[in-house]
């Protein structure tokens, strides 16, 4: 019997339909299936007419493989579009906007019939995991040969902490939204934009403060001494702190209890025990209580232009 199994080198994209579980809650099983199904569809057809190979569907969920980085991409930009403007038609006719969060590697793999591995897959499916509601997160290898127009939509968030990683991975969020004016295009591209622009906002009961880059690091904590107080007995006196890394904030945990990190939109949550992980976007930083405990202690953020 012949080895259907090769190796060879491709970028794989992982793409989930995100809120799937309140949908099913919401419509019931039937209504809620026949949408999720129709994404799905129309993800599959796109990466195909994209030259993408669909190795499988995963529920609400799609892994696909693709030779070269400027079709996958292409392909996730242009089914983003299409699911924020026209989603899917429910059972009245009307339509349904179902977001989507997509992860993107690139690597060597091992294809096999109806599946595929290793650890580009594994990347992907993790930076599919972070993505926030309607992102398209990418990993470094995924700029290789690509366009400017595409480097131009294309911002650095940094090394981030992906689940099962021991090490931070650089990761860049792709801006699908935007228009690209070609006669801006060098500016644009990642290396050269400046983030230390960019203010991180912290906020926790009625205290919301704006810390710029340059004021970098902060302590979070219990004592006065913190530079971001949070009075909780189960925050540490030095809990945990932000340092500003050239183009990112980082969180790190230096506490006893640890620290949980959610982004909006993404069900993951990341645990940190003396580790630590990039801010990006907003979300919630719980301290000292797992975020499944309604009384934990929760600092919202967000990063925003100044």
């Amino acid at each position: 019997m012949t080895n259907a199994r090769k190796t060879a080198v491709r970028t794989i994209v992982f793409a989930d339909v995100v809120g799937s579980t309140a949908l099913f809650q919401s419509l019931g099983n039937t209504e809620a299936t026949a949408l999720v199904t129709q994404v799905v569809s129309n993800m599959a057809r796109s990466f195909k007419a994209a030259g993408g190979d669909v190795v499988k569907t995963l529920g609400d969920g799609i892994l696909a493989t693709f030779e070269h980085n400027t079709p996958a991409l292409n392909a996730c930009i242009d089914i983003q579009r299409t699911c924020s403007t026209t989603g899917a038609m429910d059972a009245t006719g009307a339509r349904q906007k179902l977001p989507l969060k997509i992860g993107i590697a690139r690597g060597v793999v091992v294809l096999a019939p109806g599946d595929c591995f290793g650890d580009p897959v594994n990347a992907a499916s993790r930076l599919s995991d972070s993505a926030g509601s309607g992102q398209i997160l990418i990993g470094d290898a995924v700029m290789e040969a690509l366009p400017l127009e595409l480097l131009a939509r294309l911002r650095s968030l940094g090394a981030i902490f992906l689940r099962g990683y021991d090490v931070p991975v650089p990761v860049h969020q792709v801006d699908w939204e935007a228009s690209v004016d070609m006669g801006q295009t060098m500016p644009q591209v990642p290396s050269r934009i400046d983030y230390s622009s960019q203010l991180l906002n912290l906020a926790w009961l009625d205290t919301s403060v704006d810390y710029a880059a340059d004021q970098m690091p902060i302590v979070i904590g219990r004592t006065n001494g913190a530079d971001f107080l949070v009075n909780d007995l189960r925050v540490s006196r030095q809990h945990a702190r932000i340092d500003w890394r050239g183009s990112y904030y980082m969180l790190t945990d230096l506490s006893s209890n640890g620290t949980w990190v959610r982004y909006t939109g993404n069900d993951t949550t990341l645990a940190l025990r003396r580790n630590e992980c990039v801010l990006h976007g907003q979300g919630e930083i719980t301290l000292g209580a797992k975020p499944s405990d309604p009384t934990a202690p929760t600092v919202m953020f967000q990063i925003h232009p100044n």
